[in-house]
């Protein structure tokens, strides 16, 4: 049997199609708890729309089946990762600088997985199902544990919305889904906050579908309150994050504390219109569109805001998504520069093997189309690895005092 480093993970995040509004409304009434109403959608070719709706769309609306079973978070199985425990966040590349460090760690970090489920069985995934379990697996392997050099990792599994929540054009049934997943997400920072946390700083961090419940999470549950005093940095990549969150400022160096950072990887030939336009946020109390938004971006090799070029030979390390020894792979450093200054991080295309597209069907989301949106963490593992244990140290040099126990401000 191959080992979980083995499995390429390209098959497994390619389902990251989140992709954004259609724009008017239609399909089944539904008003949602903000008044928003609003469906999800994207701009495809036809040919390539009936495609994916064949595929993946469920057979049914959102209300007309029973969702899958509510997590309990008291119970350690609805989490993918623990620092108590021995688990797939735990791990680390063979030649990297910072070992991983949970059990005498200053802060945490609270990650939020993406996309692991496809099916068209539910408009939310069941948190046991077998292929978004093994998908969650890997996240944790090569995104989350980037963070266990400075913060023990705790990462819920949730009812995630599935492929098609994102490509729903026709009904509300994919907002009714992703409104569905951001309720679990919700708890489980409550259970966290309440049960794990204990008055330490934290990161919020999440990556696609994880950093959509994250940025609505970050505007209903952190910002205002007194847990937004602990927030080491929230580390929403993958997702198009407004420059404009009232409360809330864009990271501007690499030792900003209590900021947001978000970049979106294209190389010079990719399409952006995605997660530059098409995309349904979180934005001021309700679900809307990103288009018309300034959008964070983020440098990830100098963490400047819109930061001009950085090149190749700047960058730490790259974490390839396969090894044939089944050991973790072990980073490769100079692999792509990166320049913030543009409305997407415009990257150079990766000339060494373990960063590869997913072929010619599907034109989105994929770097043989020049979106590595999959890429968006493993390309600057290193970097993001030692600029995490660097905010946690400015926190903590700011003056960070720890709040009582059991006072959650939620």
């Amino acid at each position: 049997m191959k080992s979980g480093w083995q499995i390429t993970i390209v098959g497994v995040l390619m389902i990251h199609f989140l992709v954004g509004c259609g724009g008017t409304r239609c399909g089944t009434q539904d008003v949602f708890p903000c008044g928003a109403q609003i469906i999800t959608g994207a701009t495809l070719d036809a040919e390539t729309q009936q495609r994916l709706k064949r595929s993946f769309r469920p057979a049914f609306f959102f209300e007309d089946k029973a969702p899958p079973p509510r997590p309990d978070y008291r119970l350690p199985d609805t989490w993918a990762a623990l620092p108590a425990r021995q688990d797939d966040a735990d791990v680390v590349p063979p030649n990297t600088k910072f070992i991983e460090a949970q059990a005498n760690a200053g802060a945490d970090v609270f990650f939020i997985h993406p996309t692991g489920y496809t099916k068209p069985d539910s408009w939310n995934g069941p948190i046991d199902d077998l292929n978004a379990t093994r998908a969650v697996s890997l996240v944790m392997k090569y995104l989350a544990s980037v963070f266990n050099a400075t913060a023990r990792v705790y990462a819920p599994r949730y009812r995630q919305a599935t492929l098609y929540a994102f490509l729903d054009y026709e009904t509300v049934s994919g907002i009714k889904a992703l409104d569905l997943a951001y309720s679990d997400v919700e708890r489980a920072f409550e259970h966290y906050v309440k049960s794990y946390n204990q008055g330490r700083p934290f990161i919020l961090a999440g990556h696609s579908q994880g950093s959509n419940h994250g940025l609505r999470l970050l505007q209903e549950k952190i910002i205002g309150t007194p847990l937004q005093k602990r927030l080491v940095a929230a580390y929403l990549i993958g997702m198009p994050i407004p420059q404009n969150i009232p409360g809330i400022k864009p990271s501007r160096s690499s030792n900003d504390v209590g900021c947001v950072i978000s970049w979106t990887s294209y190389t010079t030939n990719g399409n952006p219109q995605f997660l530059t336009r098409d995309m349904t946020i979180w934005h001021g109390e309700k679900y809307r569109k990103c288009e018309g938004l300034s959008l964070v971006q983020v440098n990830p090799l100098s963490w400047e805001l819109n930061g001009g070029t950085v090149p190749a030979s700047m960058n730490p390390g790259s974490l390839p998504y396969y090894d044939q020894s089944g050991n973790p792979p072990a980073l490769i450093p100079e692999v792509t520069g990166a320049d913030a200054s543009d409305p997407v991080l415009v990257i150079t295309k990766p000339n060494v093997p373990g960063f590869p597209g997913s072929g010619a069907e599907i034109p989105i989301l994929n770097a043989d189309f020049g979106d590595y949106h999959d890429y968006d963490y493993v390309l600057f593992y290193e970097s993001i690895r030692r600029n995490a244990i660097d905010r946690v140290k400015a926190l903590v040099k700011k003056g960070w005092t720890k709040s009582p126990i059991g006072s959650p401000g939620i």
